[in-house]
């Protein structure tokens, strides 16, 4: 019985054996039948990946091309964005298996306990995709540095924005991927948290004890790289500063560990070249800024992060705004960073007031309207503008008496200079007022200042007899020594659009006038922190009383024309001022001496202002009769002193009458006083 249920059972497994392997067959080609007739119509419904990526061509460029001109660029800006992020990628392609990094690769390292406590890892796999542009030279010169067998360590020197960040971004990722040369690859790169080490304790000695520790654990780790940021700060004396090169060189010099400093050109000249230590184990790069056109690729690669954030569109024209407005209104930020801000401000500025969910397409105007908000004036030459200029002769002659010349002069000058505006590299306009004291100089800035700018606050003005020495400088420009930024840097920086008034400057010293010759040329100076500031958006304004004397002994009578000439001559040869200083101006108007005429026109003005204060004031109404003033600038005027001198006069003949009177009560409210 056993047996036969053996055989049985045995039979029986058989025979679904059989059964099974009978039916898989045709089950097998049921199955793959069935599969094709669902899935054949749909293959035939759905396009081929090169149909969807005709169809995302055409979207992409309907959406940002504005002008057919530039088709072709754009056609290669899709092509890029559509392989680096759309395209999919073999997973066992090469490219795609060396973005593996190897198993368990540091277990054969030391431990960095202190290390990691105080530092930052830049090695690890990131979730941006943005292709490093126009830097291969920096980095290959930086990966053959570290490659050393000792003193492999570099400074990295350029101005903040450059990208110095985004190298040692671009330089970690390498290593991380293992794409770098044999000796650093697959290392670990950290940032030293500087601040937090100094932070622990208060003694020095023990400062220096732990960044020694930290150095230690490194250098026996033997996969480190260490980024220092700033390091000027750390290998100097000074003030604010501490010394830790006797602590960098010991570790420096081995191949155990490798350095990378970071710093700007100025520090770099002030802290570290005269350390002789630390200049010699630290080989320099210098990062300049990116190329407008490597500008304009770093956007283009950047636009789908702002994109994909904001539901926003920037069309090719957009970029190229951008590139153009950033690269003139905004001096003191280097390429690629002032673009890439202005870009964010821009997306931010209109994703804020649009409709939520909806897609906005930012067009090349709201460029001009988020920059001039931000820098507060216009970058393009508005109707308002326009209107302003063909008003400012008649304005300034209302204000300005009898100097007719000179007013146009500087009218033409300030239409000519504004027509060209984002294209000059110089200021506004650059005037040099001549003419002796009291005569209109002064007054026409403020004018302009007023009309153009809408206030006087938009007028800084400085008295050059205040800076005769050359110590006097830094109080201008600034000192890094004293921490002190100075008045001309702080003014400009503050308030960059405006007029600037540089009164008596035959009193400065020569070599702040070559100062001024730089700004009047190249519309920038270098602070004292070695900084560039901009001055392309103020009007200059230099006045002179240089050669007062000279004008009224000899210029009286002379056309105005044939005065200028004579008058200019004469500055050179007395060497008040050389050729190219004068040349450098976009005009120098000569300011004639005030007749008597004259005179009286400025006195009834002031008269005029006079009686309408009163008035306002008091409720006295105050008449001065022309005979008066007439029979006053014959008894008192000094013509040399011009209209300040009638200013003083009125004030003390006529003003002092006036308060006296009032005060003493001698006349009451709706009363009235005549002289």
């Amino acid at each position: 019985i056993g047996c036969m249920l053996r055989l049985f059972l045995v039979g029986l497994y058989l025979f679904i054996q059989i059964l099974f392997f009978a039916l898989l067959i045709p089950s097998a080609i049921v199955f793959i039948l069935v599969s094709l007739l669902i899935l054949y119509p749909l293959t035939i419904v759905q396009p081929s990946e090169k149909e969807l990526k005709t169809i995302a061509k055409n979207n992409f460029i309907r959406l940002r091309l504005l002008k057919e001109e530039n088709r072709a660029v754009v056609e290669r800006w899709f092509e890029h964005y559509y392989q680096t992020y759309k395209q999919k990628k073999a997973w066992w392609s090469l490219s795609e298996l060396f973005t593996i990094p190897p198993i368990a690769r540091d277990w054969h390292m030391g431990y960095t306990v202190t290390l990691d406590r105080y530092g930052k890892e830049l090695t690890k796999p990131t979730l941006y995709k943005q292709d490093l542009i126009g830097r291969k030279k920096e980095i290959d010169q930086i990966e053959q540095i570290l490659s050393k067998s000792e003193e492999s360590n570099v400074v990295i020197v350029g101005e903040e924005g450059v990208g110095k960040q985004t190298i040692i971004e671009e330089l970690a990722k390498r290593i991380y991927y293992g794409q770098t040369a044999g000796p650093l690859a697959y290392k670990r790169m950290i940032l030293v948290m500087m601040e937090s080490i100094l932070s622990e304790h208060v003694d020095q000695n023990q400062k220096e004890e732990l960044f020694r520790q930290v150095f230690s654990e490194a250098a026996d780790a033997g996969n480190i790289i260490l980024v220092i940021r700033e390091i000027d700060r750390y290998v100097s004396r000074e003030a604010g500063r501490i010394d830790l090169s006797s602590v960098i060189e010991p570790f420096a010099k081995t191949n155990a560990i490798q350095c990378i400093g970071i710093t700007t050109p100025f520090l770099y000249q002030k802290y570290l070249y005269p350390n002789e230590k630390i200049r010699r184990i630290f080989q320099k790069i210098d990062v300049a800024a990116v190329s407008t056109e490597e500008a304009l690729q770093i956007l283009m690669d950047a636009v789908h992060t702002f994109e994909e954030r904001l539901n926003v569109i920037l069309p090719y024209e957009t970029l190229q705004a951008i590139i153009e407005r950033s690269e003139y209104y905004i001096t003191y930020i280097p390429f690629p960073e002032k673009a890439i801000e202005l870009l964010d401000e821009i997306c931010a500025t209109v994703s804020h007031n649009k409709k939520p969910g909806s897609l906005s397409v930012i067009h090349p105007s709201m460029v001009d309207t988020v920059l001039s908000q931000k820098i507060h004036m216009p970058t393009t030459l508005s109707e308002e503008t326009k209107e302003k200029l063909n008003r400012l002769e008649s304005v300034l002659s209302e204000e300005i008496i009898d100097q007719e010349e000179a007013i146009q002069k500087t009218t033409s000058t300030l239409r000519r200079s504004f027509l060209l505006i984002n294209k000059r590299k110089k200021p506004f306009a650059s005037l040099l007022f001549l003419g002796p004291t009291g005569v209109g100089k002064t007054q026409t800035a403020k004018t302009i200042a007023q009309f153009f700018f809408g206030s006087e606050k938009h007028l800084y003005r400085f008295d050059m007899s205040s800076f005769q020495s050359k110590d006097d400088i830094p109080l201008l420009i600034g000192s890094i020594d004293k921490n002190q930024p100075g008045l001309l840097t702080q003014s400009v920086r503050n308030n960059p659009y405006g007029v600037l008034l540089l009164d008596e400057l035959e009193k400065a010293n020569k070599d702040l006038i070559n100062i001024f010759l730089t700004i009047i040329d190249e519309g920038y100076f270098t602070d004292g922190f070695g900084k560039p500031v901009d001055c392309k958006n103020l009007i200059i304004i230099a006045t002179s009383n240089a050669a007062s004397d000279k004008i009224f002994q000899d210029l009286s009578g002379q056309k105005q024309q044939q005065a200028d000439g004579w008058l200019i001559n004469y500055l050179i040869s007395e060497k008040i001022y050389s050729p190219e200083f004068l040349n450098r101006f976009d005009q120098v108007i000569l300011y004639k001496p005030l007749e008597k005429e004259s005179i009286l026109k400025i006195a009834q003005k002031d008269i005029r202002t006079i009686e309408q204060t009163i008035q306002k004031l008091y409720h006295i109404k105050i008449t001065v009769s022309d005979e008066s003033l007439t029979k006053l600038i014959d008894r008192e005027y000094d013509r040399k002193f011009g209209a300040r001198n009638m200013e003083r006069l009125i004030h003390d003949h006529i003003e002092d009458t006036i308060a006296k009177l009032i005060l003493e009560k001698k006349v009451q409210e709706g009363g009235s006083i005549t002289l």
